[in-house]
């Protein structure tokens, strides 16, 4: 596997556990400076931690495991 494709790969994970870790302290941050309807901003950086594991995930299912495969052996 090229090393292009495993920085995408940790980028994605970095960029999604740094999404979930915001949204959590966010979520738990009652200071109130904030105006009331950034309660969402939690849950949309949770959703987008979803969304990038899945896309990680299928990335590896569908074009990870076969570079590492390699080229079949006749």
């Amino acid at each position: 596997m090229r090393p292009a494709i495993i920085a995408m790969i940790i980028t994605g994970l970095v960029l999604g556990l740094t999404a979930v870790v915001l949204g959590v302290w966010r979520f738990l941050d009652h200071n109130g400076k904030f105006p009331w309807f950034y309660w969402i901003a939690p849950l949309l950086l949770i959703g987008f931690f979803a969304v990038m594991l899945q896309l990680t995930i299928m990335y590896w299912m569908k074009v990870g495991r076969l570079e590492t495969r390699g080229r079949p052996r006749k």
